[in-house]
């Protein structure tokens, strides 16, 4: 039975707060839209989108049927929070920015139901500890104000519940995402195809993984990297040492349309991170069209991998680790068909999947609704 709150789970005003219009957030946002317990959605942004995201090829994308606000300045966020009393708001990190700070003190002040929606936060280094010890203070500043949080990737989950937050308020969360899927283009050469977009930096661990590549000495293979970066030099300069301008092509960055077109002739997504990424939408993309994935378990998708099933992990700290799960990948044999990953994918990382797993979760923390198992945990 619902309980009785000034709300409704029936008729549910949803207000998110994150840093731009995001192409990884459009399809989770829309689904929830559509959803019939859903009243409204809305979206506040700090801005339409950073120069970092458009040299990628982002445009800003046209969410529909959600409600937009750009740019509120502390006057108007507190507005937002007063006119819309019954809404549950949900921040895109904790105090992460000047807006997110402001939006977390005037929901206080309006005693709003609030979640949190994270990514993990760096421990890296010296400055890992002190973003440690600043996460420690806030934890103990705000966390009897947040009723739940959405934390990306199972480092995500592990640093917010290292802080010391309630396990019963902390849920695994992903990026989910719904796209076009054109039929697959047969492979006629005998070839594996691997795929990579992204930055190619140091962080990302792509040069690394060619070095690991080239290493095993097997040329049935092709792997093309879209993108752009500091070690593409390095990586030509590795190319031309070992002849592999066959085997591997660099391109620039695509348009993330366009980019979405491609997917369909490879066999293989790769995301070779070194340090952290939070999560690592290409590989849900990649699963969606059928292919494996490849990537390090620093990558918070590295959750979604199904070892041996629909790809393989692996970890850059355990020597040979990388260069046996390449071996894996080029004998690519006993994996699932490409069928029944697209299928798996399709139930646990879309748009759609994310909005039925958004709702279970307030279910959950607004009524006496059961914990639920995240999407991509469940064996289809």
């Amino acid at each position: 039975m619902l309980a009785i709150f000034e709300f409704s789970l029936l008729a549910m005003n949803l207000i998110f707060w994150q840093g731009i219009i995001s192409i990884h957030q459009k399809s989770f946002l829309e689904a929830l839209a559509w959803e019939p317990r859903v009243k409204s959605v809305t979206l506040v942004v700090e801005q339409t989108i950073t120069d970092y995201r458009k040299n990628m090829g982002w445009d800003v994308p046209e969410i529909k049927h959600v409600q937009l606000i750009i740019a509120p300045d502390k006057q108007h966020i507190t507005e937002i929070f007063a006119t819309n009393k019954n809404a549950i708001h949900i921040l895109g990190g904790l105090c992460v920015s000047p807006m997110m700070t402001n939006a977390i003190n005037a929901g206080i002040a309006a005693k709003a139901k609030m979640g949190i929606m994270t990514e993990p936060y760096d421990r890296a280094g010296i400055k890992g500890m002190l973003r440690d010890i600043k996460y420690r203070y806030l934890k103990i500043r705000y966390s009897k104000h947040i009723d739940f949080l959405l934390t990306i990737g199972k480092e995500g989950v592990n640093a917010f519940t290292r802080l010391g937050f309630n396990t019963e308020k902390v849920f695994p969360w992903a990026y989910f995402v719904t796209i076009p899927l054109p039929e697959r283009v047969p492979d006629i050469a005998g070839k594996i195809r691997i795929l990579y977009a992204g930055r190619v930096t140091e962080q990302k661990g792509i040069y690394r993984f060619v070095k690991e590549l080239a290493a095993t000495g097997n040329k049935d293979y092709v792997l093309d990297i879209y993108g752009d970066g500091p070690d593409v030099d390095k990586i030509r300069a590795l190319m031309n040492g070992n002849s592999g301008e066959e085997q591997i092509h660099l391109y620039p960055f695509q348009k993330y349309d366009d980019m979405l077109l491609k997917y369909c002739a490879y066999d293989w997504v790769v995301l070779p991170s070194t340090q952290k990424d939070g999560w690592g939408v290409i590989i849900n993309e990649g699963l969606l069209n059928g292919l494996k994935g490849i990537c390090s378990n620093i990558c918070g998708v590295s959750w979604a991998i199904k070892d041996g099933k629909n790809g393989v992990t692996f970890d850059w700290h355990t020597e040979h680790s990388c260069g046996n799960a390449i071996k894996q990948m080029l004998a690519n044999e006993s994996f699932w068909p490409a069928e029944k990953t697209a299928l798996w994918a399709g139930a646990a990382l879309t748009g759609e999947a994310g909005a039925a797993y958004c709702l279970q979760i307030l279910d959950n923390v607004y009524d006496s609704g059961s914990r639920p198992t995240a999407p991509w945990l469940t064996e289809q």
